[in-house]
């Protein structure tokens, strides 16, 4: 997923929808602010789910994360069914 080939390009999708289908309009996302303070922020969105931001650091510095593994979780997963159905320790 994280290849260039499979990102979903959704910007141009949109601009192509906008161009060639007379009723799409490019969605506005509502979003009311809940709560808000120096270190976090609560809002919710049109269907009222609530999201939670936190500031976990006063680096403005963008972070390159290129060279880092995902971590799925599946390490996690394999761990929690090894202890709960096979149960093969080494």
């Amino acid at each position: 997923l994280d290849g260039d080939i499979s990102k979903l390009k959704s910007r141009d999708l949109s601009k192509l929808l906008e161009d060639n289908v007379d009723a799409y309009e490019v969605p506005r996302p509502v979003l009311r602010t809940t709560y808000v303070d120096s270190a976090l922020r609560i809002v919710r969105d049109e269907d009222d789910n609530i999201f939670i931001y936190s500031r976990v650091s006063d680096s403005e510095e963008v972070t390159d994360y290129s060279n880092v593994m995902a971590d799925l979780g599946v390490a996690s997963l394999l761990e929690g069914f090894n202890d709960a159905v096979s149960k093969i320790y080494l």
